[in-house]
């Protein structure tokens, strides 16, 4: 029969537990109020009241405000990233299945976690250069595997297209400017919103070359 020492969990395990899960409390709460209010109108205060800790307590967390508001757009972009990125460099499919895909979960990803898309540039101006060029890196690898995956499809007679980064370029601009204006329940489904961009998105793979 195993001892307790055996069966119990380290004590130190659910402290680490329990101050991981109170820091995604503040980061959740920080990204609805920042969403819905603004960062800049947002004091340590009001985040504080929001998730029943203390200010004093949200600093045993992070640093800064600047430093809540970087780790919110750091771990979205950097899961948002390795998702996508790793799909578009799939070989195991052919250029446009992998497109497709990344434009169906970009949409998704754009409507379901839309509170920690604070990617504006006012908002991002809040960060140090440092924090601005990680994020940078990240959107980055991002558009130069949709750019690749493009080009990927030129060579492969599946798309025809000038020029791939700018026409990568486009489509993300595209896809980035759901969050401004679509909301969920009205009147059209995140499948059917997703189906109408797959098709924008694979128009824009066929432009030609305008000259």
């Amino acid at each position: 029969m195993p001892n307790a020492r055996e069966t119990t969990e380290p004590a130190g395990n659910h402290q680490e537990q329990a101050d991981r899960s109170t820091a995604d409390d503040i980061l959740a709460n920080a990204a609805a109020l920042f969403s819905s209010r603004g960062y800049h109108a947002v004091g340590i205060r009001e985040l504080a009241e929001a998730v029943g800790l203390s200010a004093s307590t949200i600093y045993h967390y992070y640093g800064t405000k600047r430093d809540i508001l970087y780790e919110i757009i750091e771990r979205f972009l950097n899961e948002f990233a390795q998702r996508l990125v790793s799909g578009l460099r799939d070989q195991g499919l052919p250029p446009r299945a992998r497109l497709e895909r990344a434009v169906t979960e970009h949409v998704l990803l754009t409507v379901t976690r839309r509170e920690e898309l604070l990617v504006g540039d006012p908002v991002l101006n809040a960060l140090t250069p440092e924090q601005q060029a990680g994020i940078a890196a990240l959107r980055r690898s991002y558009r130069d595997a949709v750019r690749d995956v493009i080009a990927e499809g030129v060579a492969a007679g599946e798309f025809r297209v000038a020029d791939p980064l700018l026409a990568a370029m486009a489509m993300l601009d595209m896809l980035d400017g759901i969050r401004s204006w679509y909301h969920p329940g009205g009147g059209m489904s995140l499948e059917t919103l997703a189906g109408h961009y797959r098709s924008y998105a694979l128009a824009i793979c066929h432009a030609g070359d305008p000259t």
